[in-house]
């Protein structure tokens, strides 16, 4: 009897000592899978943030260089103011008087300006398509030799001849065929070589552009550039 007991009791021990060490492996599983999972969870947080951050960061840097290349392509846009030239009319048009023009412009704007022409106005020696220079005097001859002053054509050419002969100067720009016959060795020929050139080129900069005018050279320059202003 006391036999089967101690059998009893070592069986209980066995049982005992296996449930014990069951329960002590399973503890341990259960805390060696928590720390993973909670290891797990702790990396899987830091890598979101890791690229989160790396995210805000690539966003950043592309804002920063759109930024800077639209600054690099926005080209700045600086208004240029019109210019102009102040020139005057006389003569047979309905308005002579002194206007601003752009400094585009050509004698037919100037004309259209002044009203338009009369109908006894005379284009012949007018050339409409030249572009006007800065204070400039066109004039639009009578085609029956008559200004509105009464004078004839002759007599107003005498009178315009005699201011330059006293004042010796001659505007290249603005002076007729009679005033350039004036200066030492100008006739008909050059006279009109001087008008043409200047229609052509827009007008004189310069004197010394005089001697681009067919016939004119070095020589002749020195003995009228005491005599010619532009």
């Amino acid at each position: 009897m006391i036999q089967e007991l101690l059998k009893d009791k070592k069986k209980i021990g066995i049982l005992s000592i296996l449930v014990i060490v069951i329960i002590a492996f399973g503890i341990l599983y259960l805390k060696s899978g928590f720390k993973e999972l909670k290891k797990n969870d702790k990396e899987s947080i830091f890598v979101d943030d890791i690229e989160n951050t790396d995210k805000s960061a690539v966003t950043s840097n592309n804002n920063m260089k759109n930024n800077s290349n639209s600054t690099k392509n926005k080209e700045v846009t600086v208004p240029i103011k019109d210019k102009s030239i102040v020139v005057e009319i006389k003569g047979e048009v309905k308005k002579p008087d002194v206007y601003t023009l752009d400094e585009n412009a050509i004698v037919k704007e100037l004309i259209e300006a002044a009203g338009g022409l009369t109908e006894n106005a005379d284009l012949n020696n007018i050339n409409r398509a030249k572009k006007l220079q800065n204070h400039e005097l066109v004039y639009i001859a009578n085609k029956n030799g008559i200004n509105k002053e009464g004078t004839t054509k002759n007599s107003e050419l005498n009178t315009s001849n005699s201011q330059v002969t006293s004042n010796n100067i001659v505007n290249i720009n603005t002076a007729t065929i009679e005033q350039l016959k004036t200066l030492n060795g100008v006739g008909d020929s050059k006279a009109k070589s001087i008008i043409e050139y200047r229609e052509q080129s827009g007008g004189f900069k310069s004197i010394e552009d005089i001697k681009n005018v067919n016939g004119i050279g070095e020589k002749m320059f020195e003995k009228i550039k005491e005599q010619i202003e532009i």
